[in-house]
């Protein structure tokens, strides 16, 4: 008996009676009122129990009516057996195909009084996954069906799946799902916001630089983190080559500077920000900056001339940051990027041009103004000619001393020239030359953390020579004499009195009464002072200042009639006596000389110890390593065994090169042993608590976007998760698997040292046979969330033939009676060893066939050789067929055919015949 109880609400506001009746024959239902005779006053309620007495199996349908006074309620009244009720349909919405299972649950109700079963059968194209696909559902119970849909590529869901339920009409189960790609998209900056393919930045000035504006769009419904990339090996890539140039000139020019230094691409374009995390249908504004630069070849000595025209080509893509393939591409088999992987990037063009600076002064870069006198001015007309066809040239003059310049700055079109007046106006004497420069200004980059800026700066000096000679006036200063003797008090000298002996005449009238007739007569010069030179200085009177100390040592004077050297005194307390100077000078050479030989002896005992390693007895006259130079080092090139920088610093635009270069590098340390599951160390520690950027996370290659399994046998198999960490800091990889069939992996969690590769084993087993397809979820750091894709099928051992039908010749080198012989091969393509038997089938004529081994194992991967007879008799047919049964696998057939020559019969007849 199932009972059900009901209660009647009174709202009215009047009392009303109740009475109730059912329309079933039988009697089955039973409603039991407590109070049946009572009225029911306004706001109260009345309870009631609805009792069912079945007596055999079958679903009832009945009515209750319940009459209130004038009110006539009607309620249906169901009765199921077994009543199942699914959901009719399951929508995923928008997706994203990023390789990622995504599940939606389902329910079964059983409405029932008794178990109930079901069967779902789903025959679409679309990779959906149901399970389970049957079962039995209990009474009073849901049962939850899961849903899976694989989002491996774009591509509309609509299919629909037949559900089987017991004792109900077959309906249909609708799915749906919207899966589209996840792609960024390159727009302009302008109002138009059409996709852009290509940048053309134009001409630009060596060492300036040109800005433009790009909006990176994210058209998907899903966030993403995302990255730039520089391609530099690119094929169409052109760094610094003269496109208008012949082929012969431009490989020449091409060859010359590859043996100079390598042009860094990354140093040429400028994408700020370079990293970042787009919402879904989120925009951002990104500045792309073209700074082209000369490099010249600093091994050629001759080559001086000014820097030519250089064209550049380059690519970038703009990446989102998730499982990716290898950066290492294999150029010589040809092999790019999957296409899959393309989808998750978008690619733009960068051209642009790098030009010299042509400003040519005329009539050349030397200018001579002569000799002036001082306040005098002269002044030289200079053309600055713009050689350049395609952009003008702001320049000025820096200032400098004694020149002048007019004007000293302006802005000269492409193709024109201006006229600038040179100016030599001197303040001091002496000879001048100094090298005059030109600053020429232009639009330089200023590069910020998350930005770019252009600044108006000079970019580029050129140098004129300027010479001049400033020579003073020529004015005659006259000598000031004491006229003769005079007070002690005044005690007045004179000035200027170095006069000669030469010059004694000309100083008669200025002081007579001191000099009178000294040059005209020589009868008081002293025998020994008259061969003395006639040029020596004369000594006045009173031409010195209360001191008899001379003027200067190495100065002599005479007297004015005798030509007697003047007595000069050398006070001992205040200066050195000759005796003295020469002891000093000697001391301090002998100080010197000694410290030039400490000098001497330190520079020999070094080169000794620099050449140690080379020197040997037997001198041949050969120096080590003259004339050799070492090879320039790339970074591609560079193996570091240990991490010199640890910090992770600033971004810069990344390059596919050197993205290869690094993993190179980190393929070539494989780490298997001693990796911690956790970090323990105080460094592992601090570098696993990090937030990585999305530069930096790029880095970190974890598999691939699909793990594929192939075909395997339903007792397993393992797989290497490849982690290569390309950082210089460790990281922290930990994998979440919730499926059954991945349960055996183990280890789940490793910390990669930097700049290393390790593996995470996953181990796959199940024994289910059909598809499989999950998604396994990794974090790195605890941070940052990943997934791969695990794909298998598993499918029973089975062995394969190397031919369906073979054909037995004879041979010349076996005997009759060794009858005819060939050899058939069992491949074994699966994990697992496979066990065979042959099994010939019998037909009326019996069978002359036989092979051996009759049965065996053939190894995972391996295969096994088959020997083949056809015995012959006078009633031996020709043909026979064998089927190969693989135990628990499938069963093939070879066909067997003896190919009988009439020589042949012949003698195998007389052979049965003796």
């Amino acid at each position: 008996t199932y009972s059900l109880s009901l209660t009647h609400s009174l709202t009215h506001s009047l009392t009303h009676s109740l009475t109730h009746s059912l329309t079933h024959s039988l009697q089955l239902f039973e409603l039991v009122l407590l109070n049946p005779d009572t009225a029911v006053a306004p706001g109260l309620s009345l309870t009631a129990t609805l009792q069912f007495s079945p007596d055999r199996d079958e679903d009832l349908k009945e009515r209750l009516i319940l009459v209130s006074d004038d009110d006539v309620l009607e309620i249906p009244i169901l009765a199921y057996v077994c009543f199942l009720e699914v959901d009719s349909e399951v929508d995923f919405g928008s997706l994203v195909a990023n390789s990622k299972v995504i599940s939606e649950e389902i329910h079964i109700f059983n409405h029932g009084s008794a178990p109930g079963a079901f069967k779902i059968a789903y025959k679409g194209a679309s990779p959906v996954n149901i399970s389970p696909t049957s079962g039995i559902v209990e009474p009073k119970t849901i049962q939850l069906i899961k849903v899976e849909l694989c989002t491996n590529q774009p591509m509309t869901v609509n299919e629909v799946a037949k559900v089987k339920l017991q004792d109900s009409e077959d309906t249909f189960l609708k799915i749906k799902a919207e899966v589209v790609e996840q792609a960024l998209e390159l727009l302009a900056s302008t109002a138009s916001g059409e996709r852009l393919e290509f940048v053309r930045f134009g001409a630009a000035y060596f060492g300036t630089a040109k800005l433009e504006q790009v909006v990176l769009f994210n058209n998907s419904p899903q966030p993403c983190d995302w990255v730039a990339v520089l391609q530099d090996d690119a094929i169409g890539t052109e760094v610094g080559t003269d496109i208008e140039k012949s082929t012969a000139a431009a490989l020449l020019q091409m060859a010359l500077r590859n043996k100079g230094k390598e042009v860094d691409a990354a140093a040429l374009i400028s994408c700020l920000p370079n990293e970042g995390h787009l919402g879904p249908y989120g925009k951002i504004m990104l500045s792309l900056c073209f700074s082209p630069a000369y490099i010249r070849n600093l091994e050629d000595e001759t080559n001086c001339d000014e820097p030519a025209k250089q064209d550049y080509s380059l690519f970038m893509k703009f990446e989102i940051v998730g499982s990716k393939d290898s950066f290492i591409h294999d150029q010589t088999s040809g092999r790019h990027p999957n296409n899959e992987n393309k989808l998750k990037c978008t690619e733009l063009a960068v051209t642009g041009t790098g030009l010299p600076v042509s400003l040519t002064p005329t009539p050349g870069p030397c200018f001579d103004f002569k000799e002036i006198y001082m306040g005098e001015r002269v002044e030289m007309l200079c053309v600055l000619q713009n050689r350049s066809p395609l952009l003008p040239v702001v320049f000025r003059f820096q200032k400098t001393a004694n020149f002048i310049i007019s004007p000293s700055k302006g802005k000269i079109d492409c193709g024109l020239q201006q006229d600038v007046v040179l100016s030599f106006a001197p303040h001091q004497i002496g000879s001048f030359t100094v090298c005059q420069l030109i600053d020429i200004f232009g639009q330089v980059a200023v590069l910020g953390r998350s930005s770019v800026q252009l600044k108006f700066r000079p970019f580029h000096q050129i140098g004129l020579r300027f010479s001049g000679t400033c020579n003073p006036l020529s004015k005659k200063i006259q000598p000031k004499f004491n006229p003769g003797i005079t007070p002690a008090v005044t005690n007045e000298t004179g000035q200027c009195v170095e006069v000669d002996a030469e010059k004694l005449a000309n100083c008669s009238n200025m002081v007579r009464m001191a000099v009178l007739s000294a040059s005209k007569t020589g009868i008081h010069a002293h025998r020994r002072s008259r061969s003395l030179e006639r040029n020596k200085l004369i000594a006045f009177p009173n031409d010195r200042s209360a001191s008899i100390r001379p003027h200067s040592r190495n100065e002599h004077y005479r007297t004015i009639f005798t030509k007697a050297e003047r007595y000069n005194y050398v006070d001992p307390e205040f200066a050195y006596t000759e005796e003295e100077e020469k002891q000093r000078k000697a001391h301090k050479e002998y100080y010197l000389q000694f410290i030039h030989n400490l000098r001497d002896v330190r520079l020999q005992k070094a080169k000794e110890r620099e050449l140690g390693d080379t020197r040997d007895e037997v001198d041949i006259g050969i120096k080590p390593a003259a004339g050799l130079r070492p090879r320039r080092l790339l970074l591609r090139d560079i193996e570091s065994g240990k991490v010199e920088e640890r910090s992770l610093g600033r971004s810069r635009l990344l390059t596919t090169c050197t993205l290869a270069a690094m993993e190179t590098r980190s393929t070539s340390r494989p780490v298997n042993d001693g990796i911690n599951v956790v970090p323990s160390t105080t460094q592992e520690k601090e570098d696993c608590s990090k937030t990585l950027t999305a530069q930096q996370l790029h880095q970190v290659i974890i598999g691939k976007n699909n793990t594929y399994l192939f075909k395997v046998c339903n007792l397993g198999v393992k797989k290497q998760l490849s982690i290569v960490n390309n950082l210089p800091v460790y990281v922290w990889v930990q994998v979440e698997i919730d499926c059954q069939e991945l349960q055996q992996s183990s280890p789940l969690s490793h910390v990669v040292p930097p700049v290393s590769r390790a593996y995470l084993p996953l181990v796959f087993e199940t024994s289910k046979l059909g598809k499989f397809q999950k998604s396994v979820t990794y974090t790195v750091n605890k941070k940052h969330a990943g997934h791969i894709l695990v794909v298998g099928t598993v499918v029973p051992v089975s062995l394969e033939l190397s031919a369906a039908e073979i054909v037995l010749s004879p041979s010349h080198n076996f005997l009759a009676e060794a009858g005819y012989r060939g050899t058939v091969t069992l491949t074994n393509p699966r994990n697992h060893p496979a066990e065979f038997t042959w099994k010939p089938i019998i037909t009326e004529n019996g069978i002359a066939f036989s092979i051996r081994p009759a049965t065996g194992t053939v190894e995972a991967y391996r295969e096994l050789d088959c020997e083949v007879v056809w015995h012959p008799s006078y009633y031996s047919p020709l043909e026979g067929v064998f089927d190969l049964c693989v135990h628990h696998g499938n069963t093939t057939g070879l066909k067997c055919v003896a190919k009988v020559l009439m020589n042949s019969l012949v003698h195998t007849s007389s052979f049965y015949l003796h």
